[in-house]
């Protein structure tokens, strides 16, 4: 069957419609068996029951089971029948319909109508069965003539009407939703198949009218062919043709066919019947499995179409993203690259997908890369590492390689899958960026040193000075440690810029500055407050240390500061020591005082502040 999820014209005039297209087969079938003497083989009335009942949406059902119970009223009206046989063959058809469809459902309801098997199509096969015995039973009291041969009749008739029929109506039902959409295609239907249709017809007739020898297996034959070509429609449609042959040949009351001509008509009807169904039920285990290989075609088919989508998506990212697919047999040495791998290794893609031997490209020989691959060759997860290559017209390139081992079942290696990006940017960049982080670092820290450096001397300038001597006093605070504070100033200074000028005056503090330096110990601290004055700073130093140090430094100007013909001078020195209570001001101050007093008490002297 076909045309799942569709149907006939739905509304209002959904129900009258039915009623009249059963109406008019059935006053159609009725011209064949009373007017024209014909053996009846399909009650095609039954189809277009199970065909509407099975498309009816659900509000719509009890409309159709009123409209094709009034039908079947009218039509047994028409034939003088009486109401209660009206009533009876009435309550028959539909009950008989109402089986079927309810089996039909059921099965279509678990798989869909387009997703059928075999075990499905048996399924409602014997619920044709079932509502046809059904229906066969209800209809039996009231029939005229109540024997075997009526019944066996009735039963067959409606199975093939339903077998046949609905299919048909639901191709046909099929076409013209598709025609309704403006689908391309909808209703055009290959002439080919009209052909194979009359070609059956024609040789259906020859094998009915052949009285001696009958080949009925080429009807078979026939019909596998039409199954194979066009699938389950190609089926009924195929027995629909035989047996409207079969009845256009008893036309007149004759035999339906002519190797049964030995029997009653109505016998050979039913004889014949039997063969249709035969006929079906070759027909079904084929069409079955063409069903099946046509979902499997169309399933193939859509992934076939999603697997190119994604590899030229695969592709088109490959491309913006400039990395290559890589892949290589261990066992045979050969390789597959892709387009973009070519590329990025400077190669043309036309010599792929084997690149042959590379190692000539590589600086190291290949070392490095197939080192790092067997070092890799046992891992069970992904890996990564980078190597260089050389293209044959380039300049030499470092290229990431991201990598995963593919193993037999063996256990041995069997693949290796890769994609390599070109990171020859990223490590310019890079470096690039290292040494613009060293040259920043560089810079400030330069710019640091000035910014806490007398830039004549070298030494400590007054910020920084004060600074550390602010951090002495709050270590001393914490922890009672005991330091020193020396100024110094130059005797005499502003005489020296008079009378030897500016630029030997700078070499004179240089001079004075390089001294200091030399006397002062590794944690302690020679800064220049601002023209001749310096200070340094003891940290730990106690009384004893400190006049010592003073002392050392006052000898050491007087002695040294004439070396290199610069003029001697001398320095007048204070000292002072941290006290409890002390903050940095006031500890400067204090060596403040007593650097004035040694000024005063003749300079190149020592004096401790009080």
């Amino acid at each position: 069957m076909r045309g799942e999820g569709v149907a006939l014209p739905k509304g209002k005039g959904f129900a009258a419609a039915v009623a009249l297209m059963w109406v008019a087969s059935a006053m159609a079938s009725f011209a064949l068996r009373e007017g024209m003497g014909a053996v009846l083989l399909m009650w095609f009335p039954s189809a277009i029951a199970v065909t509407a009942l099975f498309l009816a949406r659900k509000g719509e059902r009890a409309p159709v089971l009123v409209a094709l119970a009034l039908a079947n009223i009218a039509i047994n009206a028409w034939f003088h029948l009486s109401p209660l046989r009206s009533a009876g063959y009435a309550l028959a058809n539909l009950s008989e319909a109402l089986v079927v469809v309810a089996v039909a459902k059921g099965v279509v309801g678990r798989r869909g109508i387009n997703m059928l098997r075999l075990g499905d199509m048996i399924a409602m096969f014997l619920g044709v069965v079932a509502g046809s015995l059904v229906g066969a039973m209800i209809s039996h009291p009231f029939r005229p003539h109540q024997d075997m041969v009526q019944f066996v009749w009735w039963v067959l008739a409606t199975m093939l009407g339903t077998t046949v029929g609905a299919p048909i109506l639901l191709y046909l039902n099929d076409r013209l939703q598709k025609f309704r959409r403006r689908e391309p295609g909808a209703v055009a239907v290959r002439k080919s198949f009209f052909l194979a249709l009359a070609g059956l017809f024609a040789l259906s007739w020859i094998t009915l009218d052949t009285a001696q020898v009958p080949v009925v297996s080429l009807v078979l034959m026939a019909l596998v062919f039409l199954v194979t070509r066009y699938g389950q429609i190609g089926a009924s449609c195929g027995v629909f043709v035989f047996g409207l042959g079969g009845t256009l040949h008893s036309i007149g009351h004759g035999s339906p066919a002519a190797y049964l001509s030995h029997l009653p008509p109505f016998q050979a009807g039913i004889v014949l019947q039997v063969f249709m169904l035969v006929m079906m039920a070759t027909s079904l285990p084929l069409a079955a499995l063409l069903m099946r290989n046509d979902r499997l075609a169309l399933r193939l088919k859509a992934r076939n179409a999603r697997m190119r989508e994604n590899l030229l998506l695969l592709n088109m990212a490959e491309e913006v993203a400039r990395i290559g697919r890589w892949r290589y047999d261990p066992r045979n040495g050969e390789q597959d690259w892709s387009r973009q791998m070519f590329l990025i290794n400077g190669l043309d893609p036309a010599l792929g997908p084997d690149p042959g031997d590379i190692k000539a490209m590589l600086p190291d020989g290949g070392d490095e890369l197939f080192g790092q691959l067997a070092h890799h060759s046992s891992d069970k997860g992904r890996y990564s590492f980078e190597y260089r290559v050389r293209p044959p017209h380039g300049d030499e390139r470092i290229l990431k390689m991201y990598a995963t081992n593919h193993f037999a079942p063996d256990g041995g290696l069997a693949q290796m899958f890769g994609v390599v990006v070109d990171v020859t940017e990223h490590h310019q960049r890079q470096e690039a960026l290292d040494k613009e982080r060293t040259r920043a670092m560089r810079l400030a820290a330069e710019a640091q040193y000035l910014a806490h450096t007398d830039p004549l001397t070298g030494l400590a300038n007054r910020r920084r000075t004060i600074t550390q001597i602010e951090k002495c006093v709050r270590k001393s605070v914490q922890d009672g440690r005991p330091m020193a504070l020396i100024s110094f100033d130059i005797d005499h200074f502003k005489q020296v810029n008079d009378t030897r000028g500016h630029q030997t005056g700078d070499d004179v503090l240089m001079r004075i500055a390089d001294i200091a330096r030399a006397q002062a110990r590794a944690s302690d601290l020679i800064g220049r407050m601002g023209g001749e004055e310096f200070v340094w700073l003891l940290p730990g130093a106690g009384p004893e240390e400190a006049r010592m140090a003073a002392e050392r430094l006052r000898q050491a100007i007087e002695q040294e500061s004439a070396d290199g013909g610069l003029p001697q001078v001398t320095a007048s020195i204070g000292y002072a020591l941290w006290r409890e209570g002390d903050e940095a001001s006031a500890l400067l101050a204090r060596v403040d005082k007593a650097l004035y007093e040694a000024k005063q008490a003749g300079r190149n002297t020592v004096q401790k502040a009080a």
